[in-house]
């Protein structure tokens, strides 16, 4: 049976992505995965971190793959068990425990101010009261917090000698400090991403932008509603 076009593309990488990552000695790779994460909702479609890892892999010139992930001690066994498997794959894993931090329920946790103020009184009296209902439910909302700029950029500038080139995927304008610095070095900066989750710093200093859905080739696992066997739309 012959495979449609449409369907093949989504598993073809970009000639232009190849031959720049080709055209590279010495690269290093970093993952902010907690930030990777994040591309699921806009690609409508979830990826398996082993793939990604073999698939870079598959360029001679990556020689080093740095995975940086949080370990929840709320549910370490589960947490441990996805930490393996990332070492499993030849990576690198940098981890260090998340927080939870306790969040206030107010209006700005579902509604921006420029959005507010859109509103006339009576739609704004409803949401004050949806507030004043949960508040009085007692419940506790806590956000996972697990930052690792620090650590990565750190780990930048320990290998930079190494490297003659660097590959970041991570959407973070954090991150425009290290790779300028790495840019002052002369190593060629690469950033990988999708649309509409990358700082407009980080496209300043590339030197090639990759998007993250043109280029992965792996396992895909498409998010129900979106998925055309349960009624969504490619």
């Amino acid at each position: 049976m012959d495979i449609p076009q449409n369907i093949l593309n989504k598993f073809m990488v970009r000639e232009d992505y190849l031959k720049w990552v080709n055209d590279q000695t010495v690269i290093f790779v970093y993952l902010d995965l907690t930030n990777i994460f994040h591309w699921q909702n806009t690609l409508r479609w979830k990826f398996r971190i082993e793939d990604m890892i073999e698939q870079l892999f598959t360029f001679p010139n990556i020689k080093e793959i740095k995975v940086y992930y949080g370990k929840n001690e709320r549910d370490l066994k589960n947490s441990e068990a996805f930490h393996n498997r990332i070492k499993k794959t030849g990576a690198i894993l940098r981890t260090k425990s998340m927080k939870f931090i306790p969040k206030t329920i107010q209006e700005g946790m579902f509604f921006q101010r420029k959005t507010l103020i859109l509103f006339d009184g009576g739609v704004k009296d409803k949401i004050r009261e949806l507030i004043n209902e949960l508040q009085k439910s007692g419940i506790t909302i806590e956000e996972p917090k697990c930052n690792f700029d620090v650590e990565m950029t750190m780990d930048m500038l320990d290998d930079v000698e190494k490297m003659t080139a660097v590959l970041l995927f991570s959407g973070d304008s954090d991150m425009c400090a290290p790779l300028e610095r790495l840019k002052v070095k002369e190593k060629r900066i690469g950033v990988v991403g999708v649309r509409g989750k990358v700082a407009g710093e980080l496209h300043q200093i590339k030197d090639k932008y990759i998007d993250f859905g043109k280029f992965y080739t792996g396992k895909r696992e498409y998010i129900k509603s979106e998925n055309p066997a349960f009624g969504g739309t490619a």
